[in-house]
């Protein structure tokens, strides 16, 4: 009996978790254009600039020119994720050229700029 109302009570908060479903989530399969990444959510954004950071810090892991990153990594340890998605949907929504553009130019130029403003900048080369 005592097992039979420890099942009834997990069925009875477990079940209706089962029976909802997850919100869907729309998987970037590479660089969205300006006007795509302004259409994604506030999570999404997130999700798509920390895969532009990684795909930074990891680059030279995949053949590109080794470069000191050590101004984007203090950048990033100053400026909160929050404000590169802020900052990435003005730089743009200012800039009607990057709506239809899939550059990712577009991303590393707005990173670059906001990192600029607060005092961190890459080498020259």
């Amino acid at each position: 009996m005592k097992h039979a109302l420890i099942a009834l009570l997990i069925a009875t908060f477990a079940l209706p978790a089962w029976s909802q479903e997850a919100p869907p989530v729309r998987i970037v399969g590479g660089y969205v254009t300006g006007k795509g990444y302004m259409d994604m959510d506030g999570l999404e954004k997130k999700a798509y600039l920390m895969g532009l950071f990684e795909g930074m810090f990891l680059a030279p892991a995949f053949g590109a020119p080794e470069i000191s990153e050590k101004w984007l990594l203090d950048c990033t340890n100053k400026v909160g994720l929050n404000d590169f998605r802020s900052y990435m949907f003005q730089y743009i929504l200012k800039r009607e050229e990057l709506h239809d553009n899939q550059n990712p130019l577009k991303a590393y130029r707005a990173i670059k700029a906001l990192c600029a403003e607060n005092g961190f900048a890459p080498p020259k080369p």
